[in-house]
């Protein structure tokens, strides 16, 4: 360019000066028209010379150097197009005008694409907090133009969970995956697991048991992430009990050295719960309180709440709830810490504990207004049982006495 800026003005310098000599030989003077401006020769008695005119031509012509070298700076560097797209970028996205700010995005070349993303990020900060049904539609327009963007996918894709919209979460993060390269994988994959535990974690606090199954069952289909949804699920069956299931997924994922010590483990407690369920097959929840566990049980229908108390010899509940019953003895004797007592004891037509039911079970009667139960489970009741007391998992198992 600066080449052929010297030839033109060369050119036109010289083209100049031969007019004028020209225009010198002839025998009228006639006004030199080709001049950018008129020359005032007023000043001069004689006939200009040709050196004087040529002196003239260049001062002229170079009044208009400095005009030629704008033009040429501004073409050589392109900047004030550039500027101007970056800077109607901006205005649109600082006006909320989107859609215009897209339309500069897809004229920019790719080294302003970077900087255009980080400024989008922010205005999707922004914008999610006034309007986010919007900002969706709006975040997966770009994403249709730039399907590589990590930033703003997994910006997207936080959005969603945050509605609580996880699957549609995880299959953008999923269908993202298809399009970044394999050393990628391990950052995508994280990601999915992220959001898989936190709707996994949901529905488990809302023991919505049926709903994460079907959740983890349809991406075990879906085959991305299989073992890690598969061990989920094995969880989940053996937090309801389902142990045959359990140990079948296990089985297919202990062979995976991410699951395979913790399957080993979780196979060994299904066993032994197995044979635990053998040896006790009635399991009777339990209301712990304190350090104590309560017990619901019905007495001829009606239900009340005892304590379980293996130091009680009989069972006893509160005479206002068994009054109604048939009595078989008064003033009986009871020996107890604080001396003897005496008491009336009752027969129930029917006494239920679970799945248990006696008929003509005894219940002798005492006092136990405002502390919260309505009388104790004693021994005439356990006794009949190989029992013990899962305190954790607050159940009493009832097996066969030998």
């Amino acid at each position: 360019m600066k080449l052929i800026f010297l030839i033109v003005l060369s050119f036109s310098i010289g083209w100049v000066v031969h007019i004028l000599f020209t225009n010198s030989n002839q025998t009228e003077t006639k006004p030199l028209a080709v001049l950018p401006s008129e020359i005032d020769c007023s000043s001069h008695n004689k006939l200009s010379t040709p050196q004087t005119i040529e002196k003239i031509v260049i001062k002229e012509v170079i009044k208009f150097v400095p005009k030629i070298k704008v033009i040429y700076k501004d073409k050589e560097e392109g900047s004030e197009d550039n500027r101007s797209k970056k800077d109607l970028f901006l205005m649109a996205l600082e006006k909320n005008e989107f859609y215009n700010a897209m339309d500069y995005y897809q004229e920019a070349d790719e080294e302003k694409h970077t900087s255009y993303q980080t400024a989008l990020f922010a205005y999707f900060e922004r914008m999610q907090k006034k309007d986010p049904l919007k900002t969706v539609e709006q975040m997966q327009y770009f994403i249709e133009i730039e399907p590589q963007s990590k930033t703003i996918v997994f910006q997207l894709a936080q959005l969603f969970e945050k509605q609580e919209e996880y699957e549609e979460a995880l299959n953008l993060i999923i269908d993202f995956s298809y399009v970044v390269s394999y050393s990628a994988k391990s950052i995508i994959h994280s990601k999915i697991k992220a959001i898989s535990l936190s709707y996994i974690t949901k529905l488990k606090s809302a023991n919505n048991f049926k709903e994460l199954i079907d959740f983890l069952m349809n991406r075990i289909n879906i085959g991305v992430l299989s073992d890690f949804y598969s061990f989920e699920l094995a969880k989940v069956y053996l937090k309801i009990k389902k142990y045959m299931e359990a140990i079948e997924i296990l089985e297919s994922v202990q062979d995976n050295e991410t699951y395979k010590e913790q399957a080993i483990e979780m196979l060994t407690y299904i066993q032994n719960k197995l044979e635990e369920q053998e040896e006790y097959p009635i399991q009777i929840p339990l209301i712990k309180k304190g350090l104590h566990f309560l017990v619901k049980v019905y007495v001829d229908n009606i239900p009340l709440l005892l304590l379980v108390d293996t130091g009680a010899s009989t069972t006893s509940i509160d005479y206002n709830k068994i009054n109604h019953l048939t009595v078989i003895e008064e003033n009986a004797k009871f020996h107890t810490a604080g001396g003897d007592i005496y008491e009336t004891i009752f027969q129930a037509d029917t006494f239920t504990v679970g799945s248990t039911s006696f008929k003509n079970f005894t219940i002798s009667s005492l006092q136990f207004t405002g502390r919260g139960q309505d009388g104790l489970l004693g021994m005439n009741f356990l006794g009949k049982f190989k029992f013990k007391i899962d305190q954790q998992e607050a159940i009493l198992f009832l097996g066969e006495k030998n």
